[in-house]
């Protein structure tokens, strides 16, 4: 979850299609029962939590004094990185003074009740927290983690090890993090499961015993992938697996309750942008091809974009269905329709809105499962204007009510 894409790593074969083929382009979440360890919030009700990501390249996109910070239990500064060195890097790719911005978010989420989490790692910094989460330096790492959130005023660490990942040290460095400081919030995105080649490796339930939340990247590309063997699918699918379309929500939360980890630490995840089919196919469970290219996404079609007046969304309300089964939203075409955020055309896009958060919330509930993450709070935030008479903060209140009923 960083620099707008993240691997979810979840176990040998991660993120690979129903045919095998090995994907790496998968993507990027206190205190128990959902409140904080160190901080001033309080636990979340029934300990259900909203975990935003709050992006230090996106501080230009997002000021912290416009956070909604009524819509969320947890923020995320992302992302802590460890240099080649084994140092801390505390700019959190952030175009100004990361630091400063990163203690900001951590005073603006107290004064407002929130959680502050540091995310460490993100996409391609898995090789760094390797050579540091041995265990000939795992303690001084401790140790090192423990100072940058005392620095910076935060409550705890998201464990974002996504590459590179030796699954024996990540279950030592967080029960190590849990013994030096027991109140610490510890949290962890792990990746969904594609029941066709992967199971939950047994280790998992150790790991989610030292953690606070066990939230699962179940959101593009984690779920939607191109090529032989697989189906056009969704953003966030709550349902609906078959061997064409394998990943949704409730299979995979399935296999991790199965595997020990508890179901009321386990929290989904969603997205605040869309993605798009090129022509040719004009909805979901569609063959697709190697050449089949999914375009948008994160970083490219942000629901800012997708919801702005005039955009493809707000222009062709005849184009708008709903699937049943997976509970999600998504735009088809007759034929292929202008839109520069889809690589030029589609007919088929994919996305998030308040009716699918409502049936994600209402699953969770229903089943007892703790909470949802989503990735980022940038790209939720709303223009003037937005289609529907959308405020600000639509998508973010609307994925609170959710899970916050």
């Amino acid at each position: 979850m960083r620099r707008a894409l993240a691997v979810a790593i979840v176990l040998a074969g991660c993120g690979s299609g129903p045919t095998g083929a090995a994907r790496s382009d998968a993507p990027p979440g206190a205190g128990r029962d959902g409140g904080g360890g160190g901080g001033d919030a309080q636990p979340a009700p029934g300990g259900r939590w909203v975990l935003g990501y709050y992006a230090g390249y996106e501080v230009d996109e997002l000021a912290v004094a416009d956070v909604d910070w009524a819509s969320l239990t947890h923020v995320a500064m992302a992302p802590l990185t460890v240099a080649g060195d084994g140092s801390l890097d505390l700019s959190f790719d952030d175009p100004h003074d990361g630091s400063a911005d990163a203690a900001a978010l951590a005073t603006a989420a107290h004064a407002h009740g929130v959680v502050p989490l540091l995310m460490l790692g993100g996409a391609g910094d898995g090789s760094n927290i390797a050579a540091v989460a041995d265990a000939a330096h795992r303690d001084a790492f401790v140790t090192a983690l423990l100072g940058a959130m005392d620095q910076l005023g935060y409550d705890g660490i998201d464990l974002d090890w996504e590459d590179s990942v030796n699954l024996d040290d990540l279950v030592a460095l967080a029960q190590a993090l849990r013994a030096a400081r027991p109140a610490i919030v510890l949290t962890y995105p792990g990746g969904p499961i594609n029941g066709n080649i992967q199971g939950v490796d047994a280790r998992f339930a150790a790991l989610a015993a030292a953690l606070d939340q066990f939230n699962i990247q179940t959101y593009f590309p984690s779920t939607a992938f191109a090529g032989q063997g697989w189906e056009s699918w969704f953003v966030s699918p709550l349902s609906g697996v078959t061997g064409a379309t394998p990943i949704a929500v409730d299979d995979t939360f399935t296999r991790y309750v199965a595997a020990g980890v508890p179901a009321g630490k386990l929290g989904m995840g969603t997205s605040f942008y869309a993605i798009c089919y090129p022509a040719g196919i004009d909805g979901p469970r569609e063959p697709t091809t190697d050449q089949t290219q999914i375009t948008g996404g994160d970083h490219t079609y942000p629901l800012s974009a997708f919801y702005a007046a005039g955009s493809t969304f707000d222009a062709n309300a005849a184009a708008r269905a709903r699937d049943g089964v997976a509970a999600e939203p998504y735009l088809t075409f007759g034929k292929p329709v202008a839109d520069a955020r889809c690589g030029g055309s589609t007919q088929y896009i994919s996305y998030e809105d308040e009716t699918s958060f409502a049936a994600k919330g209402a699953f969770a509930i229903a089943n007892g499962y703790g909470g949802v993450i989503v990735w980022t709070l940038a790209q939720g935030k709303l223009p003037g204007g937005a289609s529907g008479g959308r405020g600000p903060d639509a998508i973010t209140s609307a994925l609170y009510a959710a899970f916050r009923p």
